[in-house]
């Protein structure tokens, strides 16, 4: 054994116990408290027959005077021995000698604690805790019951603790007083009641650039992080106010519950600055104004506007259709029935579906064109298309394909061309207003195959759209014709009937010349499209029967193959192959 083991069994002495000690988790469930103090009976997290209160005179122990030669074994089997430190007595142990018995000179908990007796003593009453949060914004009381009819603390008892903590906010009085009640007729403890109040200091608001535009609907408020994560389609016209920089605010004080001044936090600074195309207003100088019709574009904390603007993925759902001057690329595909109207280029990297594209330039789509006959291509401008199926396009310029056209409805102003080696048309209808270009036509199931050069597709459509209102406005006419022919039968009419009739046979006059006058245009037109012109259609490959060609409303049918052809008009104005 160590030098000080051998000191500790020797400082130590056995004792008998009249009194079993409380159990060491009891002991640890015991608040801290000052020595010379009392212990708040409830206090202790246990029940009053578990903590053994031990009586004022009540003897706890003696000190073990004999013990044989094998006394340790037998001492271990005795049920109330311990080994005590016999220094432990001192003023706050609470225990006094009395002939052999040491005794309780207080009410109170017996306890061994480190080898040292001690009673602690104990207090019936009630009691109550004030707490202070840590940032000193509230105030709160923890009550406990007394034991039995012991008092508790009043009302006027617990504001004197608050106010002498220096708490200068009101106290609740109210709801205090409901909760010591409560705690009397309950007899169980209320914690966290929460009496009294600091005014909280209302932080400034951080500043901010407030979206002008008229999308807002998914960012009310500019920001680089969430504008690229959103990828809004914002769209801006020259002189428009897109947004406006709102100054941060300082904010409110507040004051804690010792009445000291408690600063709010101060908004935070927006940092933004002018890219290319935009500038303050002079009016409004937290205004930012557009200088050029195109896109919003936010990044790095400055403000521009693009001529161009880039969907990174489809026009679907979440781009939405894009209506807007400048010039669109779309790097995914155009799902059916959304549209896209720019008053400038238009470049899609993947595939157009049933959907509707018109562009004030060019329009190039990388992939097809295909669907159920929805879609449609207008351009001011060029058009190029890998190929098209069962759609139409509409072009002021010149159309390119690739591939392929399958029963397309399409009409260029100038020509129609083709940039592979093996692009053919089969079906539809094509027009173009110069040469056709392709390599071959038709297909050997003899699919019909219209195409036309030598005028301007509207033309032809202005026909078409005319017979369509000429039939409209016959059908109108038979109408009228019919209510006279009903006046026509009556024998006499009053002033009301000749009044009728009158204002017919006006209407009747109306839609005659109407009539008249659309014939003339379309009489008009189709000398136009009959004038000749030196437009061509040029075929490298085969001509398969179903083939019509036409030139300036002149028609040429293919009804056996043909191959390596030339059509234009003879002298005699003839469609002829070459």
């Amino acid at each position: 054994m160590s030098a000080t083991g051998t000191t500790i069994k020797n400082v130590l002495q056995k004792v008998e116990l009249y009194v079993k000690p409380l159990e060491e988790e009891l002991n640890e469930k015991i608040p801290a408290f000052l020595p010379g103090s009392k212990i708040y009976l409830t206090r202790i997290d246990a029940s009053l027959e578990k903590l053994n209160i031990i009586k004022k005179s009540t003897p706890l122990f003696r000190y073990k005077i004999e013990e044989s030669e094998n006394s340790e074994n037998n001492i271990e089997k005795l049920k109330f021995v311990r080994d005590i430190n016999p220094e432990f007595h001192d003023e706050n142990s609470n225990i006094e000698q009395f002939g052999k018995d040491y005794v309780a000179i207080v009410d109170g908990l017996f306890i061994i604690e480190n080898n040292k007796p001690k009673i602690i003593p104990i207090n019936f009453d009630g009691s109550g805790d004030v707490k202070i949060s840590d940032d000193s914004m509230k105030v709160c009381v923890d009550i406990y019951p007394s034991v039995g009819d012991h008092p508790i603390p009043t009302l006027e008892d617990i504001e004197t603790k608050i106010v002498s903590l220096g708490i200068t906010s009101d106290i609740n009085k109210e709801i205090l007083s409901k909760e010591i009640n409560d705690v009397k007729l309950s007899k169980q403890k209320i914690t966290d009641i929460c009496v009294s109040e600091g005014k909280l200091p209302i932080n400034g608001i951080d500043g901010k650039l407030e979206n002008c535009t008229a999308n807002k609907e998914k960012l009310e408020n500019f920001s680089c992080d969430e504008f690229h994560k959103i990828n809004p389609v914002i769209s801006v016209k020259d002189g428009e106010t897109i947004a406006i920089i709102h100054l941060p605010t300082n904010g409110e004080y507040g004051t804690n519950v010792f009445g000291k001044q408690v600063n709010p936090i101060p908004g935070k600074e927006i940092k933004i600055k002018l890219g290319p195309n935009t500038k303050f207003s002079e009016e409004n100088p937290n205004h930012i104004i557009a200088k050029l019709d195109g896109f919003l574009d936010l990044k790095e904390a400055s403000i521009s506007i693009t001529d161009t603007f880039t969907v990174n993925g489809d026009i679907d759902f979440k781009s939405g259709n894009i209506i807007s001057k400048g010039s669109l690329k779309v790097k995914g595909n155009v799902n059916n029935d959304f549209s896209l109207n720019l008053s400038k280029d238009i470049e899609i990297d993947g595939y157009v579906g049933d959907a509707i594209i018109e562009s004030g330039r060019n329009i190039f789509i990388h992939g097809g064109f295909l669907g159920k006959g929805k879609g449609i291509l207008k351009s001011e401008g060029d058009i190029a298309v890998k190929f098209v199926e069962n759609q139409k396009i509409f072009s002021r310029g010149s159309v390119t394909i690739i591939k392929e056209l399958l029963n397309a409805q399409v009409f260029a102003k100038s020509k129609i061309t083709c940039s592979g080696n093996k692009a053919v048309i089969v079906g539809g209808h094509t027009i173009a207003g110069d040469v056709i270009e392709i390599y071959s036509l038709g297909n050997s199931s003899e699919s019909e195959t219209i195409v036309e050069v030598g005028f301007d597709y509207l033309k032809r459509n202005s026909i078409n759209d005319n017979k369509q209102r000429q039939t409209d406005l016959r059908k109108k006419l038979e109408e009228v014709d019919k209510v006279l022919f009903e006046f026509a039968q009556m024998k006499r009419l009053n002033d009301q009937c000749k009044e009728k009739v009158k204002v017919l046979v006006g209407e009747h006059k109306i839609l005659l010349a109407e009539i008249e006058k659309i014939k003339e245009q379309n009489l008009k037109l189709t000398n136009e499209i009959y004038v000749p012109t030196s437009s061509k259609i040029s075929v490298n490959g085969t001509i398969f029967p179903g083939v019509k060609i036409g030139i300036n409303g002149r028609f040429f049918i293919v009804k056996e193959p043909l191959r390596a052809k030339t059509f234009l008009l003879s002298a005699e104005n003839e469609v002829i192959a070459i």
